[in-house]
């Protein structure tokens, strides 16, 4: 039996995400496809556009037969811990192939760059601190440093989504997970601010809802994709960024330096920088400005100025562990299915619910109750969200 996973966020679903489920599932010749899919926030510290049940209910219309929340102790991290929670959790699921996208389509060079850098020898290692030693961002110091020391894979880790693909296939090494890897090649940037009409950005699709531009955000969804943002919107389920900005930066004032210190992601003295910008900034992408260097990318500071709200950081996976629970958020009606994951060893849950008093589900929980506070709906109106059901 063949079973296709697939990391995503889908915040929205558009027209790449369906080329790329679709190529893969051309390629697999899948019996299921399952989704392992970021919650209220996402990887780059950011929270969600739609709540993650109407992502899931696009993820299902676009094709997938079930999709399991990952959270936020693994999705709100570097893209080494996120692809170890997700690779993690899709193996113990039982999935057979993996499916992602990047910029260069060379499986070969990639493989090769994942066992180098799970092996790491002593030239790479000098290489990278040397780089690191001068100011170098660690993901642009691993991609200059692999580069130089194997020429035959420079360009490999230049872009997120190369080092994102690169990661994935870490993890299986790391965790010895048969999965069959399936690269498909990607057009475009995922982060351009403007849309691209044969290459749709999430990040694009997203600025033009919150400005109002709803035509152009509209022509590269699908239809089911602009039902659930209308729908959302008429029911008042997005949240508010500036509620938020006040909230973070409220936050970020209230916290101690030495309290910033220990949020994932900090060194160096960088608790200095966010505790001064904090006092004199007025919204976050003013915070990440100020505070961002060549050294410390926008997302690493985003995904620090998340914890500070997220809380419980002090309990998050370590490296060297597995995703091993997850929420189903929604599935296809296929009994077949459903028996296939009885013979993991991953604790699947219900409802979000059923998660509460869990230290694992700490931080994920308190990031739907600022979504929700952000949103202007009731604390606990995720509890009363059920598994959608197709």
């Amino acid at each position: 039996m063949r079973i296709l996973g697939i990391v995503a966020e889908y915040d929205p679903l558009h027209r790449g995400h369906e080329r790329h489920l679709r190529m893969a599932q051309e390629k697999v010749q899948p019996d299921f496809t399952w989704i392992a899919m970021s919650g209220s926030w996402k990887q780059r510290g950011e929270m969600s556009l739609l709540s993650p049940y109407d992502r899931a209910f696009c993820a299902l219309e676009a094709g997938a037969d079930a999709v399991f929340l990952l959270p936020a102790a693994w999705s709100v991290r570097d893209a080494e811990h996120y692809a170890l929670g997700a690779v993690s959790l899709l193996k113990e699921l039982g999935a057979t192939h993996l499916a992602f996208g990047a910029e260069k389509d060379d499986l070969p060079g990639m493989l090769k760059a994942a066992g180098l850098l799970e092996q790491s020898t002593e030239a790479l290692k000098q290489e990278l601190q040397k780089l690191l030693k001068i100011g170098r961002g660690y993901p642009r110091a691993i991609a200059e440093a692999t580069g130089k020391i194997y020429p035959e894979l420079q360009g490999i880790l230049n872009s997120p989504n190369n080092l994102l693909a690169v990661c994935y296939l870490r993890s299986m090494l790391k965790i010895n997970a048969e999965m069959v890897p399936v690269l498909i090649p990607r057009n475009g940037d995922y982060h351009c601010e403007t849309i691209d009409a044969k290459a749709p950005s999430a990040s694009a699709v997203r600025n033009a809802i919150r400005c109002g531009n709803y035509r152009d955000a509209f022509s590269v969804v699908p239809e089911y994709t602009k039902r659930m943002i209308r729908h959302a919107m008429v029911t008042q389920r997005i949240p508010d960024e500036k509620k938020m900005d006040a909230l973070m930066i409220y936050r970020l004032r209230d916290m101690t330096k030495e309290a910033i210190r220990i949020l994932p992601g900090v060194s160096e003295g960088l608790e200095e920088r966010i505790a001064y910008a904090a006092k004199i900034c007025q919204t976050r992408e003013q915070i990440l400005e100020m505070v961002s260097t060549s050294r410390y990318s926008k997302a690493r500071i985003s995904r620090i100025c998340a914890w500070a709200m997220l809380g419980n950081y002090e309990d998050i996976p370590e490296i060297t562990n597995g995703a091993a629970e997850t929420v189903l958020l929604g599935m296809k009606r296929i009994p077949e299915m459903t028996r296939l994951w009885r013979r993991g060893s991953v604790k699947i849950f219900s409802s979000m619910k059923e998660t509460e008093g869990r230290r694992l589900w700490q931080s994920e929980l308190q990031g739907w109750n600022l979504w929700n506070l952000c949103a202007g709906l009731p604390m606990d109106d995720f509890f009363r969200q059920k598994m959608l059901i197709r």
